[in-house]
């Protein structure tokens, strides 16, 4: 890198990220480059969200590829690594909300300093819900 380059990235108001991953000491369930690839990218979207949730600020993330020949097989893993990644953290997220709602609003006998809020939101949503209940 020239002089010049470093000089640029010194005053560019922007951070660095990277993950770089110990081949020797992966967990049993790393079994293929997928998996690897998978869980360093995991990684470092957890490290990206953590900080710019920290600064509250929204970000960027700019992806260099590795090899000169451009692959749609790596654009397509670098786009299923990211969907799978949100799909995990909104999914579980969502999910537990809904559950917590359904379940309050089932067995809430008592009123407490929340049940305003969370009487509110179980009537938002409350068309697109169906309960069933067994025995």
């Amino acid at each position: 890198m020239r002089g010049d380059e470093q000089q640029l990235i010194v005053h560019l108001p922007c951070q660095i990220f990277a993950v770089q991953v110990d081949k020797r000491d992966l967990p049993d369930y790393i079994g293929s480059e997928t998996d690897l690839y998978r869980l360093a990218f995991w990684r470092l979207l957890d490290e990206l969200d953590a900080e710019l949730a920290r600064l509250n600020q929204p970000g960027m993330l700019m992806l260099d590829m590795r090899s000169d020949m451009h692959s749609s097989v790596q654009d397509r893993r670098v786009i299923d690594a990211y969907r799978e990644w949100i799909g995990s953290r909104m999914g579980l997220q969502l999910a537990d909300f809904v559950a917590y709602l359904v379940d309050w609003s089932s067995n809430e006998q008592t009123p407490s300093r929340r049940s305003g809020e969370l009487q509110e939101a179980v009537a938002k949503l409350r068309h697109k819900m169906r309960l069933v209940r067994t025995p």
